[in-house]
């Protein structure tokens, strides 16, 4: 393990190095938990709203297989309401506790969004942890969906944004550790893009600092012999899922760059489309 550790450690010393030189006035973070985040600090940064497991990769594959737009709700009356004003075809997908939701079309299982059962509709949202989150970024420049699945793509759209905030969903009020490590994921392609272009990394944060310096550690890991999937079963939202038996949820969550598309939330109108 010593030696994965070291590993790492070289690495992040070379990325820290670069990063720490670059123009100030940019500035990349990640906030583990939206309630460990003041809504108005958000003014004026690009924000990242992540929940690996699952609604942001439920989002981005919706969206990737035909849904017209998503409608993030913060709970399950909201959810009903929204449904109830639809005026074209639209489905309420959602869970609480893994689970779906009586009364709802769907769960939150980025498998059950086929082309076949989501295209040219309406997907109304509401998720335990990562449509919640959503509502603590109203503050923000922009709001984009985050999650393993379109880590390249919305990096190529985030390389001239100055401010640039991960915030990490979580699990019931917990950090976990996948959300966590989908923003050192980012941090790490943002500086490595950022350097070949020519262009300003910016200055990580503490907390951006320790999510990169987990995802260094895991990645090497993972490198030696392992997966991302066997991470993330490991984690606290991955322990539920496979308890729940919605490991093949996991395994689709845990494919980088499967899905090359990005999603914004547009703020005035509370809608998530295709950009």
């Amino acid at each position: 393990m010593k030696q994965i550790d070291d590993f790492a450690l070289r690495d992040l010393t070379t990325i820290m190095s670069t990063a720490s030189t670059s123009n100030p006035s940019h500035v990349l973070d990640v906030v583990m938990l939206p309630s460990l985040v003041e809504p108005e600090s958000l003014a004026g940064k690009t924000v990242v709203v992540v929940d690996v497991l699952r609604a942001t990769t439920t989002i981005i594959h919706a969206l990737h297989n035909g849904a017209e737009q998503v409608l993030p709700q913060p709970s399950i009356e909201a959810a009903h309401s929204a449904h109830a004003a639809q005026t074209g075809p639209a489905l309420l997908g959602g869970e609480r506790g893994g689970r779906i939701v009586d009364g709802f079309h769907n769960g939150n299982s980025p498998v059950e969004y086929t082309p076949e059962v989501i295209g040219e509709k309406t997907l109304i949202l509401a998720t335990t942890n990562g449509t919640v989150a959503m509502e603590r970024c109203r503050s923000a420049e922009r709001v984009l969906i985050g999650a393993m699945v379109n880590l390249g793509a919305l990096t190529n759209v985030l390389i001239d944004q100055p401010l640039v905030t991960v915030v990490c969903s979580g699990t019931d009020g917990w950090v976990t550790s996948e959300d966590v490590l989908y923003g050192g994921a980012l941090m790490e392609r943002l500086i490595e893009t950022r350097t070949a272009a020519g262009k300003p990394v910016g200055k990580l944060t503490d907390t951006a600092s320790i999510a990169l310096n987990h995802w260094q550690n895991t990645k090497a890991s993972v490198e030696a012999g392992g997966t991302l999937a066997d991470v993330f079963r490991d984690a606290r939202g991955g322990i539920n899922l496979v308890k729940i038996g919605h490991d093949p949820d996991i395994v689709f969550a845990s494919e980088i760059d499967k899905v090359p598309v990005v999603a914004e939330l547009d703020l005035e109108k509370w809608s998530i489309r295709l950009i």
